[in-house]
């Protein structure tokens, strides 16, 4: 028991070391010079919907509308000014007029028929910038330290793919970007949107600001291609559609959020991968949430990083995406991860080794780095199973899950597997293939 003990505390000092080493523009279609401001910090909220409170953006409003509704048309109806709208996503964010409240407003986008759902616009952020991880370089990245580092070995990912790639499968990651030139990803990406700047340019860059008056300038970038990395080592041949919902704070609105899920899943996606979140739920983003698990689109989001089963951030609470703790390579919980019951199942979380921007390679801790493992994984079921919806995902992911070794607190099913995940496809995938390539020498 003692060496036990011992071995978990030397796991959270690790772990601590790594962590410490290491606006808006929702739209295509409007753009303007106003920019939404830090209003609140961020508080607890239980609920499943929006909130009024948190860190929500002075002022605005933001509404989901139904289809063929005018954006403009309801901000003229109501006095509001139309701050952002993306007519193909339905997605507008609006400022109450002179004299009205943005609670009034709401009231009324809320009561208006034409208006699916209304309510404070708020940020959404990813947990390692909220908990201050820094991405880490040690001097020993390389495209075989990624391709061999613990974390694979620990999911069986070599078993995995010898039964599928991913092959066939679009992957979109919400998130700060990537580097679309950087040589681990070049040949996977195959394009995506910037609902930040509102371009085609989902570039992962810095701007040089402290966005989010946190005392820190441009810590989340590189956020979004770390975590392209991860999915791109799990699933090689899976194409990644790159959505830039998030600044280079690493820090996105629900506005942009909601319109970037409805976009990627317009856009082909059968798996999205979320590593963000908010202590707040939104009507809005659930409202794609939903959308996009009836249309067969599995969503993957990270639990959180606070190393406690409270609070409990969204959308990793909604019960149409699936939510990752982080466990080490060894299985061993991570002290920072999220857990309880919210939880799904866990991955590899602890000084993972993925793609920087500049071609190089990093280290990152966190639950946004379990994620697209197993994001990843559902690329190669999505493979062999290309109807399966996200409840069938999870059924196979976690029956074959492995145990989170000195588990005290929730972690979900267990640890990934990404290897056990696919070996029932095994004798299917051989069967398939002509005998001169199963007989072929690697």
């Amino acid at each position: 028991m003692l060496r036990a003990l011992a071995r978990r505390l030397a796991l959270a000092a690790l772990t601590l070391l790594l962590l410490a080493g290491l606006s808006t523009s929702c739209g295509r279609s409007l753009t303007t010079a106003l920019k939404p401001t830090r209003a609140t910090q961020p508080q607890a909220h239980d609920g499943g919907g929006s909130s009024s409170a948190g860190d929500v953006i002075a002022g605005q409003v933001v509404a989901t509308l139904a289809d063929g509704v005018d954006a403009a048309a309801i901000a003229a109806a109501f006095g509001a000014t139309l701050l952002e709208f993306d007519s193909e996503e339905r997605v507008a964010s609006f400022l109450p007029g002179s004299g009205q409240t943005p609670a009034a407003l709401q009231a009324l986008l809320a009561a208006d028929s034409r208006v699916v759902t209304a309510e404070p616009n708020a940020w959404l952020e990813t947990a390692e910038t909220r908990q201050q991880s820094f991405a880490f370089d040690d001097g020993f990245g390389s495209p075989t330290a990624v391709a061999e580092q613990p974390a694979a070995a620990a999911i069986e990912l070599d078993l995995a793919h010898e039964v599928a790639l991913g092959t066939g499968v679009v992957v979109a990651i919400l998130d700060t970007g990537i580097d679309p030139r950087h040589p681990m990803l070049r040949n996977a990406y195959t394009g995506g949107w910037d609902f930040v700047e509102g371009d085609a340019d989902p570039t992962d860059v810095r701007d040089f600001v402290d966005n989010d008056g946190d005392g820190l300038v441009d810590e989340g970038f590189g956020h979004g291609t770390h975590v392209a990395g991860i999915v791109h080592l799990v699933a090689p041949e899976a194409k990644l559609l790159i959505v830039r919902v998030l600044d280079s704070d690493g820090r996105g609105d629900i506005c942009d959020i909601a319109a970037g899920v409805r976009w990627a899943v317009d856009h082909g996606a059968k798996v999205l991968n979320l590593s963000l979140g908010s202590l707040n739920g939104s009507d809005a983003l659930q409202h794609a949430l939903e959308d996009a698990e009836h249309r067969g689109v599995v969503v993957i989001s990270s639990a959180g990083n606070w190393g406690a089963d409270s609070p409990v951030e969204f959308p990793a609470r909604s019960s149409h995406v699936a939510a990752i703790a982080a466990v080490d390579a060894a299985a061993y919980p991570a002290a920072f991860s999220s857990y309880g019951d919210i939880v799904a199942l866990a991955a590899p979380g602890v000084g993972v080794r993925s793609a920087y921007p500049g071609g190089g390679y990093r280290l990152w801790s966190g639950t946004s780095m379990s994620a697209p493992f197993v994001a990843g994984t559902a690329a190669l079921l999505a493979e062999v199973h290309p109807t399966w919806t996200l409840a069938q995902m999870l059924q196979r992911i976690e029956d074959t899950a492995g145990r989170v070794r000195d588990q005290a607190e929730d972690f979900g099913a267990g640890a990934l597997n990404a290897g056990a995940a696919l070996a029932p496809d095994r004798r299917s995938h051989v069967d398939d293939v002509p005998a001169s390539e199963v007989l072929r020498p690697h």
